[in-house]
């Protein structure tokens, strides 16, 4: 296996230095990207665990079936060009996100208040989850999206990011893992998000998506840690 690839982009290649588009992945950007996506990876983890020892889900809904769509799409449907690394750290999103979307359909049913939607609550995931993956697949036949699925994916992460911090203010909690998995999910981001804007400086609409979930992603980290020391105190 060679570890990185030359003057044109190789497929076979641990990581690539040159994109499919002719850009280049410098040493730091691959870094960046490649501990971001890590930490994440590690996130899921936690959120597993909290899953099963709290009986808590700290991911919204339809947050869970945009993310597995994604996932779907660059895990199995499309492949990063960055590198066999970055091809598994995807694969590794998906296998982690299959058993937490398991547990949100599992869990994740006291989110909705609506009788309507309670009593369609799986068809409802599930025909999310087929919307993404047509969604997300179309920006790439189009041509819309980057060679490693950026623009995409920071439509996915908005709505997480966007989703969860409303899901946290409606429904708070401070169990288990929740800081964990809080600055976990924001330092990954941060730094994926600032991998963007070393390899995609004037991609306007990809930086204000990032700036905007890595902003919101802090504000959900004040908002546990404040929860954190309430419970404490309480």
């Amino acid at each position: 296996m060679i570890l990185f690839g030359g003057a044109i982009n190789n497929p076979d290649a641990w990581f690539n230095t040159v994109s499919v588009d002719g850009s280049l992945y410098t040493p730091l950007q691959l870094g960046l990207f490649a501990v971001g996506c890590l930490l994440w990876v590690l996130a899921y983890g936690f959120i597993l665990l909290q899953a099963k020892r709290h009986r808590a889900v700290e991911m919204a809904v339809i947050a869970a079936a945009s993310n597995l769509a994604w996932e779907f799409v660059w895990g199995v449907l499309l492949r990063t060009d960055m590198g066999v690394f970055l091809v598994w750290t995807y694969r590794a999103w998906l296998i982690f996100d299959l058993f937490i979307f398991w547990q949100v359909l599992q869990l994740g049913f006291g989110q909705f208040t609506n009788a309507l939607f309670k009593q369609h609550y799986k068809k409802i995931v599930w025909s999310s989850v087929v919307f993404f993956i047509l969604v997300y697949w179309s920006m790439t036949l189009t041509g819309i999206d980057t060679p490693i699925g950026a623009r995409s994916a920071y439509i996915c992460q908005f709505i997480i990011s966007l989703l969860c911090m409303i899901l946290l203010i409606q429904q708070p909690s401070a169990v288990g893992y929740a800081w964990t998995i809080a600055w976990l999910r924001t330092l990954g981001t941060g730094l994926i998000s600032v991998y963007m804007y070393l390899h995609n400086p004037a991609d306007v609409f990809i930086l204000v998506l990032a700036v905007s979930s890595s902003l919101l992603d802090v504000v959900y980290c004040r908002y546990v840690w404040q929860l954190r020391k309430q419970a404490k105190l309480t």
